[in-house]
Formats: structure tokens, sequence, C-alpha cells
């Protein structure tokens, strides 16, 4: 039985197992080359990035960013096929609720509350 595959690969678990054992703190630019931050910003600014983060992702529609969240932790760890098979299961389980096509009009008409658009919220 061979082992899965995840989204990190041999450099991902590589770095993991080196943090856990040697217990060693992770400076700010290393952990942005492992991928373990997004970005690295100077500590005065962190918390007006952080807080404009939040308001960006908060402008989102909740339901997306609810099934956003479920797709990623459930595929984290899976081979691509797997991921993709899970990603498109969403998908089609999305399909058959009646509030889809008007989300996605607004979506894609940049008139859903809160986006960049008529109704774009600031930052």
């Amino acid at each position: 039985m061979s082992r899965p595959t995840n989204c990190c690969g041999r450099r991902g678990r590589t770095f993991a197992s080196e943090m856990l054992l040697t217990g060693e703190p992770v400076d700010a630019q290393r952990a942005l080359s492992a991928n373990l931050v997004s970005k690295v910003v100077p500590h005065g600014q962190l918390l007006d990035v952080a807080e404009a983060m939040m308001a960006t992702i908060l402008r989102n529609d909740q339901t997306a960013l609810e099934s956003a969240k479920e797709t990623i932790f459930d595929v984290i760890g899976r081979p691509l096929d797997e991921q993709l098979a899970v990603e498109t299961w969403y998908g089609y389980a999305l399909m058959g609720n009646e509030w889809i096509p008007d989300r996605l009009r607004s979506f894609y008409d940049k008139s859903d509350k809160g986006r960049a658009g008529k109704n774009a919220t600031s930052l």
C-alpha cells in the first residue's frame, strides 16, 4: 500500500517533521517560503493588514465561503484526482439549489452585496 501524497508533497512533510522534531522557532521569511503564511508584513502593520484581509473575506457571500472552506479542508492531503472528484461532487450537490442561478448572476454582474461594483464595500 502506497502512502497518499498531499498538497505539500515531500518538501512539506520534511519541513513539518523538522518543525515538530526540533521545536525551533520559524522566522517570518522562512514561514513564507514554506507556505505556512500567505504574506509577511512589518509588525506595526500587522493588525491593519489582518483587519483589511478580514473585511475582504467578510464582504463575500457567507454560504460561498462556508462551501469553499469545506471543500478546502476536505481535499487537503488527498491526491489530485480525488481532490478534483470531491470538488466536482460539491458542485453537483449545489446545482439542485434554486438560489444558485441568482447568486451566480449577481456574482458575474458584480451586483452581489459587498463586491466591487455597484455595491462596493469600503475597506
